[in-house]
């Protein structure tokens, strides 16, 4: 699995972990709390400004975008600027489409089966079934923010990731920010605003590129 991909999954991971369906650590009062505020929740859309910061940069790269989930298994990441891009899950079929010669086209290079794989992951959590997937510890702190951290249980994550620290608002329950910490000195964190939640989304924004 390639490091970019690895981002993608935690990116969209925190997001329903946060926002949708927490099920898996229900038995905390805390995360019980964020169940039953999220058990509601149908769609989400929200802009994204995201920040990769590594040693060997000078300054970070920054990413705009805008991420569109509806339930049970539809979601479309879309990158706005520097460079466009979008992955699109809908029905079962994931593709990913890159801005080249003036227009979308369709990723043909295979990285969208790799995209699929993730995908699938995120919906199998999307159905509760966080508890079959025990490799990483929950915990939750609360301040100004509602702030969750996931910490990779093992050893299979070695090298790749740290932490993933998500943090929410307190008077929506929208998530506010997701920073995945690969390293000391390697980090993207992905902040999120105009969320709404249970607002319609058209279908076509899983069908259309454009």
């Amino acid at each position: 699995m390639r490091r970019s991909q690895l981002s993608f999954l935690f990116i969209l991971c925190g997001i329903i972990l946060a926002a949708a369906f927490p099920n898996a650590y229900a038995a905390d009062a805390g995360f019980e709390e964020l169940r039953k505020n999220a058990a509601q929740i149908k769609t989400i859309q929200a802009d994204f400004i995201q920040k990769k910061s590594m040693k060997i940069l000078t300054k970070p790269l920054i990413s705009e975008g805008r991420f569109y989930y509806t339930a049970p298994d539809s979601f479309r990441w879309e990158y706005l600027k520097p460079l466009k891009s979008i992955v699109i899950n809908h029905k079962g079929q994931t593709k990913r489409y890159i801005y080249s010669g003036g227009k979308m086209v369709e990723d043909q290079s295979g990285g969208a089966q790799g995209m699929k794989v993730i995908l699938g992951e995120i919906t199998s959590w999307m159905s509760g079934k966080f508890d079959q997937n025990p490799s990483f510890k929950a915990t939750l702190k609360e301040d100004t923010y509602t702030q969750i951290t996931l910490t990779p249980v093992g050893q299979n994550m070695d090298g790749m990731l740290q932490k993933v620290i998500i943090t929410i608002s307190k008077k929506d329950a929208a998530v506010k920010s997701v920073n995945i910490i690969e390293s000391e000195t390697s980090s993207t964190v992905i902040d999120f605003k105009n969320t709404q939640t249970n607002k319609n989304i058209p279908e076509s924004i899983f069908q259309d590129i454009e």
